[in-house]
């Protein structure tokens, strides 16, 4: 019988131990290609043991394209426990409990929970829009139907809203987040923000991402929600060589390693010489970088 998968990001959370996890988008059924990539990573990470686990997107946009149906096989490829990725947005609590069913039924073990942006209303006749499910009300369904889960949610953007979204996090840790992952920001003084607050509502893994100038196109054509990128870095990025991009990446591993986060949440790398090649960097920097590391 084969023995389950690790749940390495459950284990080095409860440790506070510095951690990463990198973020994959789960692929519609039938795309082959973009399946393979994604198990190709797998593959790679199960001798590295910089990085805890993937995290399998959920696409509301996309809702064929099924997390929970494909972390059984990057389990198994990676032998480390995925982070599936279950958004409320585009389901109702019917929906929902079925997931949060079928990912038991499937072995996953750690599952980050988030109610995603408001749908707009439907127009005349198209079919029914449905509402979505709070992160709050996703969690007490978890807390009912599968209490062995690791549950993990996300902390808001503070956008001047500060105590609003430090309240969102103590909530969800009160209905049972273990953990959290903090919104892509290159606001360093939101970081320190949120890294303090980790005393009183547990570990949160800051979210980096690697910013090419292709990066910048995709996000400025699907805007994606959450993510703002400052217009001083928009030019810089625009007018810098592609290592740049990664040298930038490593560096956020390293401030958020400093700033006191318990990890890192990694976003647009999927190539495995890359992973690598930013860990060994981010490595490199925080073993050689003195006290005078922010400027």
């Amino acid at each position: 019988m084969t023995a389950a998968p690790a749940d390495l990001l459950r284990a080095r959370l409860a440790r506070r131990e510095w951690t990463v996890t990198v973020e994959v988008v789960t692929p519609a059924p039938g795309d082959e290609a973009a399946r393979a990539r994604i198990l190709t990573l797998a593959e790679a990470m199960k001798s590295e043991d910089r990085v805890a686990a993937l995290t399998l997107t959920d696409r509301t946009a996309s809702l064929d394209a099924d997390p929970i149906a494909l972390a059984p096989e990057v389990a198994a490829r990676s032998a480390k426990a995925p982070l599936v990725h279950l958004a409320g947005k585009g389901r109702d609590d019917a929906d929902v409990a079925r997931a949060l069913r079928r990912a038991g039924a499937a072995g996953v073990t750690s599952l980050l929970l988030t109610g995603g942006d408001p749908l707009p209303p439907s127009r005349a006749g198209e079919p029914r829009v449905r509402t979505r499910v709070d992160a709050t009300s996703m969690l007490r369904a978890a807390r009912e139907l599968v209490p062995d889960l690791t549950p993990l949610g996300v902390v808001p953007p503070l956008r001047e809203r500060v105590a609003e979204a430090r309240a969102s996090v103590v909530m969800k840790r009160e209905l049972g987040a273990l953990g959290f992952i903090a919104q892509l920001t290159w606001d360093q003084t939101e970081r320190e923000t949120v890294a303090a607050w980790q005393a009183d509502v547990g570990p949160i893994l800051g979210a980096v991402m690697l910013l090419t100038r292709g990066r910048l196109e995709f996000l400025a054509t699907h805007r994606i929600a959450g993510i703002d990128v400052p217009a001083p870095l928009r030019q810089r990025v625009l007018g810098e060589p592609p290592e740049a991009a990664r040298q930038r990446l490593a560096f956020d591993l390293v401030t958020l390693r400093r700033l006191g986060y318990a990890g890192a949440h990694l976003c647009g790398v999927l190539t495995p010489s890359l992973v690598i090649a930013v860990l060994d960097e981010a490595d490199r920097l925080q073993a050689t970088l003195g006290d005078d590391w922010r400027p």
